[in-house]
């Protein structure tokens, strides 16, 4: 996601610092010049890294579905697709907008962004398109009017994060069919987001809080702190989340201190606080696992049943984004 991203790049300069603070150096496989524009390819059965695939410049956000493992290349404003099962590129495309987000479902892949060059249209104003899997073309355009930058697919709905008008930051929700939009009212700043048919839930990277809407009503129906009043009053920092995923049952965010923290689905509470490793950068659940991405160039596989992290996976490079589909894991480095 696109202010996930902002903080992997944090989560990287945090990375160095440590290192050189102790007369060090970062990891070799985070230096290397080799590293940088790839997917790197795990085997979720064995955990090693079977392939690495070069994509386009700075690739950011990952999702895979449709056959495909689809990249935003944050740096040249293109999208790579990558064949799931020949790990190689069919084809990378430049972009009209400047892409902020990607994710995939309701029958494609969509993104989020305003159009390239646009100087006519306020702040506010952005645009979701989808990409048809099978021709690779743009095959729907919706305009938003809160500058949306951030989102998730989910129960026939895009819902999205962005600005209304007069720069308050605020959530929405948009048919997929015709684009109709509609505010949604979360009571925080939402900056990461995730739904599937039943739900959309919303995460404050800086309140530290959940919000869950129902995908049927359209309706806050829950809300959770990931901080409670005696862990702050005992001088405990909150997570400060990173990145957010669903499945097995779950909801699982990641956080700056190295955590994953599994969350009950209707935000009845937190069930477990799982270390993994220093910054957990990005997560994503599929092929039976949580994958945690992590600043010091390593994912981490984490036992959804067991809540278990397994040794670390030496990627080569700094992970930004990750996803897990069609018989692989996916790890976009910078």
């Amino acid at each position: 996601m696109g202010i996930a991203a902002t903080a992997a790049v944090v989560a990287a300069i945090d990375v160095t610092v440590f290192f050189a603070a102790r007369g060090g150096t970062p990891p070799a496989a985070a230096r290397s010049d080799q590293s940088v524009d790839l997917v790197a390819v795990i085997d979720p059965t064995s955990t090693r890294v079977v392939d690495r695939v070069q994509v386009g410049h700075t690739p950011t956000t990952i999702a895979a579905g449709y056959g495909g493992v689809w990249v935003l290349n944050k740096g040249d404003g293109t999208l790579t697709r990558i064949d799931a099962r020949a790990h190689r590129v069919v084809e990378t495309v430049p972009l009209d907008l400047t892409a902020n987000d990607l994710t995939i479902g309701d029958g494609g892949i969509w993104l989020v962004g305003r159009l390239r060059g646009d100087v006519a249209h306020p702040l506010d104003y952005a645009k979701l398109e989808r990409i048809d899997p099978a021709s690779g073309r743009i095959d729907r355009r919706f305009e938003t009017s809160i500058g949306a930058s951030v989102i998730a697919v989910g129960g026939n709905a895009l819902w999205s994060t962005g600005f209304l008008a007069g720069h308050v930051r605020g959530a929405a929700r948009s048919d997929t069919r015709n684009g109709a939009m509609r505010t949604v009212n979360i009571e925080i700043y939402g900056d990461l987001l995730v739904a599937d048919d039943t739900a959309a839930y919303w995460v404050s990277s800086i309140a530290s809080q959940v919000a869950r809407v129902s995908t049927r009503t359209g309706r806050l129906t829950n809300s959770l702190p990931l901080a409670t009043d005696a862990s702050l009053a005992a001088g405990r920092l909150p997570p400060n989340p990173t990145d957010v995923a669903l499945g097995g049952g779950a909801l699982w965010i990641s956080a700056v201190d190295g955590s994953v923290i599994r969350v009950d689905p209707n935000l009845h509470g937190i069930v477990a606080s799982i270390p993994v490793c220093r910054n957990a950068l990005a997560l994503t659940y599929g092929e039976g696992a949580v994958w945690v991405a992590c600043g010091d160039s390593t994912v981490v596989r984490v036992d959804p049943k067991t809540g278990t992290a397994r040794p670390p996976i030496h990627v080569g490079g700094l992970p930004r984004g990750i996803a897990a589909a069609g018989g692989a894991v996916w790890v976009t480095l910078n």
